[in-house]
Order: C-alpha cells, then structure tokens, then sequence
C-alpha cells in the first residue's frame, strides 16, 4: 500500500508543479523557489521578514507605486534600479558594505536552500527591512 501512496503523492505534486511552473503570477517568488520539486527540498519555515522578501510584497517600492502608495518604483539608490527585494538583497549599492558575499555568489535558489538561515543573511535582511519601514 505505501508504494501506491507514493505514486499517488508522486502524481499531484507533478501537477502541483506543473501548475506553479505555468502560473502567470508569483515571478518574483519563482526567482527563489523555481520548482514545487524544489520548495520540497528545501528546510524553510518563513517568517514574517522572509515572506516579504520571497513575495516582493511589503515596503519595496515597485510593490508600493503597482498598489499606488509610492510615487515610483525607483530605488533611492544611484543605479536607480526598480526597488525589488532581489535588488536590495544583491545589486543596490546602499547595502553593498553590509552585503554578505554569499548574496553575490549564490544563485537564489541555493541561497534559500542552503544560506537563509545564516546570521549573516538573516541580519543583513532584518537590516534592510528594518531602514524600508523607517
């Protein structure tokens, strides 16, 4: 009977994946969590913090100007880049002295996988939240 169950599990996590894969919606997620397959592997319990940086909601300025709470959806930065939590996580030169290196050198997905967890990125990310809701 257990060989059976996991075919069943097997099967509707397929169509679950195929679902999120050909899902219109959650693009900037799907930089961090590219696959169901994926999400399955990895140990994650987001919190608060981490929920907003995986969904692009919160205090980043392109969510803010999509629901018009901000005027633009341009960073402060110099580069001027859109204000995405991919953008603050590891190109806006605002955060670059306080960046650890692993957010420049990993992909996201194996940043989520093996580096969320870490002191240094979960300061560094309760940092840059913290100085968005300033």
């Amino acid at each position: 009977m257990s060989r059976a169950k996991q075919l069943l599990e097997n099967y509707y996590i397929n169509i679950w994946n195929a679902t999120y894969i050909n899902s219109e919606v959650a693009h900037h997620t799907k930089q961090f969590i590219p696959s169901i397959h994926h999400r399955l592997s990895i140990s994650l319990w987001p919190n608060y913090i981490i929920t907003q940086f995986l969904t692009n909601h919160g205090c980043f300025r392109t969510y803010l100007h999509r629901i018009n709470k901000a005027p633009s959806p341009l960073c402060n930065c110099p580069e001027k880049s859109p204000q995405t939590a991919r953008h603050l996580l590891t190109e806006c030169s605002l955060y670059s002295r306080d960046r650890p290196r692993v957010l420049t050198t990993q992909t996201l997905p194996q940043l989520l996988k093996f580096h969320i967890n870490t002191v240094a990125v979960t300061n560094f990310i309760s940092n840059i939240f913290r100085t968005l809701q300033e």
